[in-house]
């Protein structure tokens, strides 16, 4: 063999060829390594027991978030922006029903295990161990963020056993605990909540009555100032206004018509009885002379008398006494002329009896006679009245005046008083729509409360109960076959690759080149002997029986799972 130098870069990486060769000469390490894995794969999915798995299907409502509104739990979650998802509510569930107090009451109430009596704690891991609660999942397109999401619809509860009746007892058993889980809970936060809600309303009615005795003080501290009252204010202002021109025009009116009942009880009160009876002497005399001459002394005496009236003898003005002076004097003067039995002097006797008659009554004498006339007491009454009516019309007038004066006081203040009217009211309007809501709140969380009690308001659903599974979930006896021979494959070529880098012996070409960095001429390959070819025989039927063993696995596993 000879040797040529190489050149740099001239060395060709190894092909296919050479790393089968590889494993040729070092099947034995091959088989050493993988058909044992293989042969440990096919024993146990052969010897591994069947388990079964009775599985439940609970429906969720309300696809991705358990906010109720009748929950004390909804109430934080919405304060807080932080939703209770279905998968966490979930988690919480299992860890209430996976407790060592829920799994042993149902160790109690069934009997999963045969040795369960004897060591209940191991039982109870054990149980817990065999217990499966998986999460189901759909994808939604979100409408707001345009992008596929996962939305949690349902969850499954699973149970295994080696008896699948037991397993489905179990499973059934879980399925209803979820169940009862959730009612409890839910009714438990309603409760909660309807007590929360009690206490803040019974809270906002105290705040609310506060409020309302703080507007009613205000009220009174500025009534008719308040913004309620600027219209019928301005109203009542136009009102007043027109009534006081009402009483204006009453005043000036009683005002003329006091002057002219004034001046008519003057005249009246200057008139006397005079002029009435000179009117009857007049129509006496008219009388008489158609029946007697003039020359009759009755004619003569009453036309002297009617002279003396006319003439202003009369006693227009006078007083009693001043009147009786006078029939004195005319008396005596008639006794001069005719004697006791002249009607003349009957008459004059008869005027100073009824003068001294009056006196002696209480009459006073100082006043005139025409003084309390009908004509001057009328007059006198209605000019009273009228004085009256002024003084009330004068008052009435004063205190339209005065209540002017405070609405036109009340229409200036309104816009200040109307600042501190809003302030208060807002508070109040709000005070009272969050009372509302919260009595709101309460009958809705009273209502929840008892319709969870009576499993009428579940959010739960039992979508497939579980049912007792008629072939073994697991193991998995063909993957676990599949596993060990593609492990043991594995493990083999890297025993392989590891003796192959540890291994300094030269063994060829690429070796020559490696160590003298010259490239030989020529190989000479290896002569395969009998012993060679028998050595390849039994690795052939060595990988043949591999193959044959994991066949007779498979085939034992389907016949003893059927």
């Amino acid at each position: 063999m000879q040797a040529q130098p190489s050149m740099a870069g001239s060395q060709d990486p190894p092909g296919f060829a050479e790393y089968l060769g590889i494993l040729r000469k070092r099947r034995r390490l091959l088989l050493l390594v993988a058909v044992p894995i293989a042969l440990l794969g096919a024993v146990l999915a052969v010897v591994l027991p069947d388990v079964y798995r009775s599985t439940g299907l609970i429906e969720i409502e309300g696809a991705e978030s358990l906010r109720d509104t009748g929950t004390l739990r909804s109430v934080v979650a919405r304060e807080s922006d932080e939703p209770l998802y279905a998968d966490q509510y979930v988690q919480s569930l299992s860890t209430q029903v996976l407790g060592d107090k829920s799994l042993r009451q149902l160790l109690s109430e069934h009997e999963l295990y045969d040795d369960q009596k004897q060591n209940l704690s191991a039982a109870v891991r054990r149980l817990r161990s065999d217990i499966d609660v998986d999460i189901v999942t759909v994808p939604i397109l979100d409408p707001q963020s345009g992008r596929e999401r996962e939305v949690v619809t349902a969850f499954t509860v699973s149970y295994d056993n080696r008896d699948p009746q037991r397993a489905q007892e179990g499973a059934a058993w879980l399925v209803e605990a979820f169940m009862e889980a959730n009612r409890r809970d839910r009714q438990a936060d309603a409760a909660s909540a309807a007590k929360f809600y009690a206490a803040e309303a019974e809270r906002m009615r105290l705040h609310v009555a506060n409020l309302e005795a703080k507007l009613a003080e205000f009220k009174a501290r500025h009534a008719g100032q308040t913004p309620d009252m600027a219209e019928m204010n301005m109203q009542v202002l136009d009102r007043t206004e027109n009534e006081i021109q009402n009483v204006e025009a009453q005043l000036q009116a009683l005002r003329r018509e006091r002057v002219f009942l004034a001046a008519q009880l003057q005249q009246a009160r200057a008139a006397v009885p005079e002029t009435q009876s000179l009117r009857q002497l007049e129509e006496q005399y008219r009388r008489m002379s158609a029946t007697y001459d003039e020359s009759h002394p009755d004619l003569v005496s009453l036309r002297r008398q009617i002279e003396a009236l006319r003439s202003g003898a009369s006693t227009a003005g006078m007083s009693l006494r001043e009147q009786l002076r006078m029939q004195r004097s005319i008396l005596a003067e008639a006794r001069q002329r005719y004697s006791e039995d002249h009607p003349d002097v009957k008459r004059i006797l008869r005027n100073i009896e009824s003068l001294e008659a009056r006196i002696a009554s209480g009459e006073n004498p100082d006043r005139a006679p025409g003084y309390n006339s009908p004509m001057a007491v009328q007059l006198e009454t209605q000019l009273n009245a009228t004085d009256t009516q002024l003084a009330a019309l004068q008052a009435r007038a004063a205190e339209l005046r005065a209540k002017r004066e405070e609405l036109e006081q009340r229409i200036t203040t309104a816009p200040q008083v109307e600042r501190e009217f809003q302030v208060v009211t807002r508070d109040l309007a709000s005070a009272r729509a969050k009372y509302e809501e919260l009595l709101k709140r309460q009958m809705d969380a009273e209502v929840s409360e008892a319709a969870i009690a009576g499993g009428t308001a579940d959010k739960f659903r039992v979508k497939q109960a579980p049912s007792t599974p008629e072939r073994p979930a697991k193991p998995p006896r063909l993957a676990m076959f599949l596993v060990a021979v593609v492990l043991g494959t594995i493990l083999g070529v890297t025993a392989v690759v590891l003796a192959q880098l540890l291994d300094q012996t030269v063994r060829g070409i690429r070796d020559v080149r490696d160590i003298l960095d010259v490239t030989p001429l020529s190989a000479v390959p290896v002569i395969q002997k009998r012993r060679g070819l028998r050595r390849r025989f039994g690795f052939a039927h060595a990988t043949g029986a591999v193959v044959v063993l994991a066949i007779g696995a498979y085939a034992a596993s389907q016949l003893i799972g059927a």
